[in-house]
C-alpha cells in the first residue's frame, strides 16, 4: 500500500501547522518531550510513556503507526509545529470508519507551549479535517478526571460529556470521562485550511 500521500497532508490554522515529521523532525519533537509535559505526580496518559523516556522507543512507535496503517484501522500521528518547530503530537484515528464515521483523537503539547490556546486550536484542527474533509460522523475523546486542561478544550469545542469509567493509571484505579461530539453539533471560530487530502482519502476508508 502506497503511504505517501499522507505525507501531503497539511492542516493550517492562524498559528499553527499540523503534519507528518521527518525523523529529524522526531528527534526535535522528543526533545520537547524531554522537557515536560505534565508535573510528574500527575499522568494524563493511558500507556504512562513519558515515565521512562527513551528516543529509541519514540522513535519506534511513530513507525509503528505508518507500518500498521489499514483503511479498516488507522491513526494519522500528525506533529504540531508552531514557527516551524514542533511543539507537539495531535493524533487522530478509526476502526472501520468507511461504516461507523467515528474518529478519536489524542494529543500532547510541551509545558512552554501550554495555557496559550495551542491545545484547542490543534484539535479544532483534526475535527476540522474529521468532519469536513472525512465526512464523520462522530468524534470522541476522553480524560483522566484530574486533567482539567483537556476537559476544558473539549467542553471549548461542543463535546458533551456522556459518561464516567474506572481506568487504570500506574497501576492504580482512575475515574475517566468519555466526551462524544457529533457533526450537526461542530462549530468553531478557528479557522482551517485542509490541503493534500483528496488523494489519501481511500487510505482512510472515506472515498
Amino acid at each position: 500500500m502506497n503511504l505517501d500521500p499522507l505525507r501531503s497532508i497539511r492542516l493550517r490554522t492562524p498559528r499553527l501547522e499540523l503534519r507528518l515529521a521527518s525523523e529529524r523532525e522526531l528527534v526535535e519533537l522528543f526533545r520537547v518531550a524531554e522537557g515536560g509535559i505534565h508535573p510528574p505526580e500527575e499522568m494524563p496518559f493511558y500507556v504512562p510513556w513519558t515515565d521512562s523516556l527513551d528516543l529509541d522507543s519514540f522513535l519506534a512507535f511513530h513507525r509503528s503507526t505508518w507500518a500498521e496503517w489499514s483503511p479498516a484501522k488507522w491513526t494519522l500521528n500528525l506533529i504540531t509545529f508552531l514557527d516551524s518547530r514542533p511543539i507537539g503530537s495531535q493524533d487522530i484515528g478509526a476502526k472501520d470508519f468507511a461504516t461507523k464515521r467515528m474518529v478519536e483523537t489524542g494529543s500532547w503539547l510541551g509545558t512552554p507551549f501550554q495555557g496559550r490556546g495551542l491545545g484547542t486550536e490543534q484539535r479544532a484542527a483534526v475535527l476540522d479535517l474529521a468532519f469536513s474533509g472525512l465526512g464523520a460522523s462522530t468524534a470522541v475523546s476522553g480524560s483522566f478526571v484530574h486533567n482539567v486542561k483537556s476537559q476544558r478544550v473539549s467542553e471549548k469545542l461542543g463535546y458533551r460529556r456522556t459518561g464516567t469509567r474506572t481506568l487504570e493509571s500506574r497501576g492504580e484505579p482512575v475515574e475517566h470521562y468519555d466526551y462524544r461530539l457529533e457533526r450537526p453539533d461542530w462549530s468553531s471560530s478557528i479557522e482551517v485550511e485542509i490541503r493534500g487530502l483528496g488523494p489519501a482519502l481511500s487510505l482512510f476508508g472515506a472515498a
